[in-house]
């Protein structure tokens, strides 16, 4: 029998990784990010050097392999994943790529989640800690032209549960989840 799979979705600077890892610790499961191991060394790359579409097929890839790797892993443990399918889906979106050819493909070929979470987080806080961290590529394209708007906007699209995570207390974000779950 499979043990669930948890995906966290969001903007960055959310907290989903903290959330995410604090969760898998909680409920004894294993903490998975995306992209996959493999693939993280070319990210930085990819986000600088090509077009939304080629890097829209370098994400997807990304999960095809993880997709791979978590069924392997949630035959033994339950995994909580910092981004996954909604977050390649929703970004590449904003950015013009038309995404939705591919989702017979998609879900054809990825594992689904059991269940799937929206953290979210006051804008002003969010910056704050994105500033605090360093911001990313991928952070200044969240913040340019409206697109943290755009982006959520795509999340909300797809009706997954949302946990706020605005009170900088990422355990009692984990406390929701568990909750809802």
């Amino acid at each position: 029998m499979n043990h669930p799979f948890i995906v966290l979705e969001g903007l960055s600077g959310s907290g989903k990784t903290t959330i995410a890892r604090k969760l898998a610790e909680k409920i004894g499961g294993v903490f998975y990010s995306t992209p996959c191991s493999v693939f993280r060394q070319a990210r930085d790359l990819v986000d600088k050097e090509v077009n939304a579409q080629s890097r829209f097929l370098f994400y997807l890839a990304s999960l095809m392999q993880s997709s791979e790797e978590v069924k392997r892993i949630i035959f033994k443990q339950p995994v909580v994943c910092d981004r996954y399918i909604l977050s390649t889906m929703c970004w590449h979106k904003v950015m013009g790529v038309d995404v939705h050819l591919l989702n017979p493909f998609i879900e054809k070929n990825l594992l689904n989640p059991t269940h799937q979470f929206l953290i979210t987080c006051e804008s002003v806080i969010r910056k704050r800690r994105l500033i605090k961290r360093g911001l990313t590529i991928n952070d200044e394209n969240e913040l340019k032209d409206n697109n943290e708007d755009k982006f959520f906007r795509e999340y909300q699209k797809y009706h997954i549960k949302e946990v706020d995570n605005s009170q900088d207390d990422p355990d009692l974000a984990v406390k929701k989840i568990i909750a809802l779950l």
